[in-house]
Formats: structure tokens, C-alpha cells, sequence
């Protein structure tokens, strides 16, 4: 994906830190209306053409019930975390294939155990991890959240070079590399900022 060709491209002048954002911090009664769901999803056009590399089907099949709520998955992005940063990266990109390309529910723990399995994690480790740190994996992702909030984060993608710096929606590769361009540039010349990317 375009963020994983950057890292490749700007090597250690940068740091890819993958946060959470809960575009539904809460399961809401009675689920999700699949039609309006269904429509929601046509906006996937747009971000499936940025990212030749990832597979989208748009829009929602309507075979699977849509995600109920976004706080499962952020845990189970930070379950597989525990695991390594390899793991932690083929888990993710196996997640958003089960979404974006497969329509799975993966709200569900069962769904997200299966993608585990399939990004190389075993089965009953993973089970067990969630089980021993799910409190604290928790905290840790709305702090995620919040931060992201703070930082005027409003909807997914969305990138925040040097927590200054936010870049919403999705854009293509060229826009996100002019902008690592500017900032860098500005590092050269502010020798005291440090961040992330």
C-alpha cells in the first residue's frame, strides 16, 4: 500500500505508526440498516483507485451483516501487534482485505481470529493475548483515538506527519510525497523538531 511504498521510498527519514480511529466507537441497537450501509460503501470508489494493490469490491455484497462497531477490530490490530511488527502488518493488511475485498463482519471476534490465523498468528496464542492484555489494548486504543481527535482527525484515511501536520481522505502517493518533502525540509532547517510520519 502506498504508506508501505513511502516507508520503502524515504527509508529511515521517516517513521510509519499505524493508530486507531473509531469511525463507530459504539455497537448502536439493532445493528447497521443494510441498504444504508450498502449505499455508505459506494464511497469506497474512490480510495479502491488510489490503491491499485489492494483488492476493494464496491459496493457491499450484502452476503455478511456490516461491522457492527470499530473497537473489536482496533483490538485485534493491537492483539496481533504483541506478535511483532511483521505480524502486526500482515494481520493488518489481511484485515483490510476481509473488509474491503471479502465483506466479512469483522466486528465479530470469531472473524477476527480467523484473520489472524490467515496472517500467519496462531489460532489459541491469539486467543490468549486478547484474553491477558484485552484491558489495557483497550486503553490503548482510545487513547489512540483521542489523540487523533486532538489532532482533528475526523474520518479514515487520514495522515498526521509530525502531529502537526494532518492529511485527510484519501489522497494519492504524489500528494503524500510533496508533503513528507516539506516537512523534511523544514526538519533541515528546525534541527530541534523531531517526529513521526
Amino acid at each position: 500500500m502506498r504508506l508501505e511504498q513511502l516507508q520503502a521510498e524515504f527509508g529511515d527519514a521517516i517513521t510509519v505508526v499505524w493508530r486507531s480511529f473509531l469511525l463507530r466507537p459504539e455497537a448502536k441497537p439493532g445493528g447497521r440498516p443494510m441498504d444504508r450501509f450498502t449505499e455508505y460503501t459506494t464511497n469506497w470508489a474512490r480510495p479502491a483507485d488510489l490503491e491499485p494493490g489492494a483488492r476493494f469490491r464496491v459496493p457491499w455484497s450484502g452476503e455478511h451483516e456490516p461491522p457492527s462497531h470499530s473497537v473489536p477490530s482496533a483490538i485485534g490490530g493491537k492483539v496481533a501487534q504483541l506478535f511483532g511488527a511483521d505480524v502486526g502488518a500482515a494481520f493488518r493488511m489481511r484485515l483490510f482485505e476481509a473488509y474491503f475485498g471479502e465483506h466479512r463482519t469483522i466486528s465479530r471476534r470469531s472473524v477476527l481470529r480467523e484473520v489472524a490465523i490467515e496472517a500467519g498468528i496462531d489460532g489459541d496464542a491469539y486467543d490468549t493475548a486478547w484474553n491477558t492484555y484485552e484491558d489495557d489494548l483497550v486503553r490503548r486504543v482510545l487513547e489512540d483515538h483521542t489523540t487523533a481527535v486532538q489532532s482533528e482527525v475526523t474520518g479514515v484515511p487520514a495522515v498526521v506527519i509530525d502531529r502537526t501536520y494532518l492529511l485527510p481522505g484519501a489522497l494519492d502517493l504524489e500528494q503524500y510525497r510533496k508533503s513528507l518533502h516539506h516537512v523534511l525540509s523544514r526538519r533541515e532547517t528546525t534541527p530541534e523538531s523531531e517526529g513521526t510520519a
